[in-house]
């Protein structure tokens, strides 16, 4: 009798599988390339994938344990609906710790040239919205946010706030050809800079916590608008 294979080297194949179809399927639903509400069999998956049944479910199974399908017995599974439970969670979470980021960096007192990407970030934004660029002018938006915790010196702080933009990034592609790009956010982005200058912390907070609770408000407005969110 041959001797049986270690556990892992069984193991580890189908693990790939998995978190291959998993991988693949999350940024098809966090892109919204599959968009809320598709339907799709677990053989059209199978064949698409052309893996076994058993990565597939598995790979279900951890996309529906975060919300993003449905399993549907004997039917594949639904792509869900944005959840408004799940967005004012990311966004509180998101929102607190880009204030935190920004009374570290108004703490610090960056020098003039760390404040250059904030300020063109303010420009991008604004050449966007005369361009009516919408992809443009979410990046520049991104783009500001994604420097001001990069100033604040913590990498736990970044790593975090990059897993709430990953999923908020569903939400901002759903709503990015539904809502017309607001020229007041750039204006206040600004404000935030000057904040910072003058070390003014308290200031730069209170408005990233309105610019982000600004876009929290018009994305709620347009999902429940086009009827593609959840309650």
């Amino acid at each position: 009798m041959a001797p049986a294979r270690p556990v892992e080297a069984i193991s580890k194949p189908r693990e790939k599988s998995t978190d291959t179809v998993y991988l693949a399927l999350r940024e098809q639903i966090l892109s919204n390339a599959l968009r809320p509400g598709t339907q799709m069999l677990e053989q059209e998956l199978v064949q698409w994938f052309g893996v076994s049944r058993t990565p597939v479910r598995e790979a279900l199974i951890r996309l529906q344990n975060e919300r993003l399908v449905q399993i549907i017995p004997r039917h594949g599974m639904r792509v869900r609906n944005v959840s408004l439970t799940d967005i004012e969670e990311v966004f509180q979470v998101q929102t607190s710790l880009e204030a935190t980021a920004a009374a570290a960096v108004a703490a610090r007192k960056p020098g003039v040239k760390e404040f250059r990407p904030l300020e063109k970030a303010c420009t991008d934004m604004d050449r966007a919205l005369e361009k009516d660029d919408r992809d443009a002018w979410a990046a520049a938006h991104d783009a500001f946010y994604a420097r001001l915790v990069e100033l604040s010196g913590n990498p736990r702080l970044m790593q975090i706030v990059g897993e709430c933009v990953d999923h908020v990034r569903r939400v901002r592609e759903l709503t990015l050809r539904l809502i017309a790009p607001d020229a007041s956010q750039a204006q206040t982005l600004r404000k935030v800079i000057e904040a910072l200058r003058q070390s003014d912390a308290e200031a730069a907070q209170a408005l990233c916590r309105d610019n982000r609770l600004l876009n929290l408000q018009t994305q709620v407005e347009a999902l429940q608008r086009y009827r593609i969110l959840d309650v």
